[in-house]
């Protein structure tokens, strides 16, 4: 799926929700594919990031629920990205996997991909994001691809963005069936 579990047994994806101006639900790092979703315990409210201390002000159930460590990315792409691009409209979704992170998958499902590889949820990995959304603005691009990280894809809902995996997960499939005939 878009999340695949890790050596850790823990899955590898998350979400943001942008529920007002400024004040994000990230999904929580660190949750087994088998747990059950508690929402209050899973998706911690993130109200602030500080880009010069690298850090985020969040409120959440437990101190174990601490919001992904891909918030740096999340808070850019809802919070940030729309006002620093002038977007007639701003996504109020994300959905993040490390389904696809290569350029042979960008160029098969026709997506734009950063041209670096970084470490993950580093300056330099926002900054990539950012020069990304910059040349393929939303709504007009709506999936985008972290070499070496993974895919964002940037919605109105969460069902939208579900049903825009799908699609990729679909045509990934078709066209790879076509490549081994």
């Amino acid at each position: 799926g878009a999340a695949p579990v890790g050596p850790d047994g823990k899955l590898l994806g998350n979400c943001a929700c942008l529920i007002q101006p400024g004040k994000l639900l990230i999904s929580r790092s660190g949750r087994s594919p088998t747990d059950a979703i508690n929402y209050s315990r899973d998706f911690p409210v993130c109200v602030a990031f500080d880009k010069d201390r690298w850090q985020v002000e969040f409120r959440a159930e437990s101190d174990a629920s601490r919001p992904s460590s891909d918030t740096p990315l999340h808070w850019f792409s809802l919070v940030e990205a729309p006002r620093a691009f002038g977007w007639p409209r701003g996504a109020t979704f994300v959905l993040h996997g490390h389904t696809f992170a290569t350029s042979e998958e960008a160029a098969l499902l026709g997506v734009p991909i950063s041209e670096e590889e970084t470490l993950f949820s580093t300056k330099e990995d926002v900054q990539a994001l950012s020069d990304l959304l910059r040349l393929h603005p939303y709504p007009q691009h709506k999936v985008f691809i972290r070499k070496g990280h993974g895919f964002l894809i940037l919605s109105e809902t969460m069902q939208e963005a579900i049903d825009t995996l799908n699609g990729l997960l679909e045509r990934k499939a078709l066209k790879g069936a076509r490549g081994a005939e």
